[in-house]
């Protein structure tokens, strides 16, 4: 039997920050994504969560230098998988999303 994948709007909102920092060549922390979606933390987590078991995207931590005392961010990649299924759903699901909204916009700033 097919699994069902429940399609939300924070997922679609999640979604539409990874797909943006694909393009642009970034891949968002999850403070980026939540501060973009305007999502809380557990939402925007436990959408992360179900993405990577999808195997639509990967996590990385990233090395913080000797001495430095802040926590380890967790960068998000789409997957090859994850950029087909990703892109073909906001074309169904929000096709005015493709020219960039006000969520794409604001990965630059928060991606690094």
């Amino acid at each position: 039997m097919a699994e069902t994948r429940r399609i939300t709007r924070p997922l679609l909102d999640v979604l539409e920050v990874l797909v943006a920092g694909f393009q642009q060549g970034q891949d968002p922390h999850g403070w980026t994504i939540m501060k973009a979606t305007k999502r809380s933390g557990p939402t925007v987590y436990g959408i992360v969560e179900r993405l990577e078991e999808w195997g639509w995207i990967t996590g990385t931590w990233e090395e913080l230098p000797a001495g430095e005392s802040r926590p380890r961010r967790r960068y998000y990649r789409l997957t090859p998988t994850g950029r087909v299924e990703a892109t073909a759903l906001l074309a169904q699901r929000r096709p005015d999303s493709a020219g960039g909204s006000a969520i794409r916009r604001f990965i630059p700033g928060g991606a690094s």
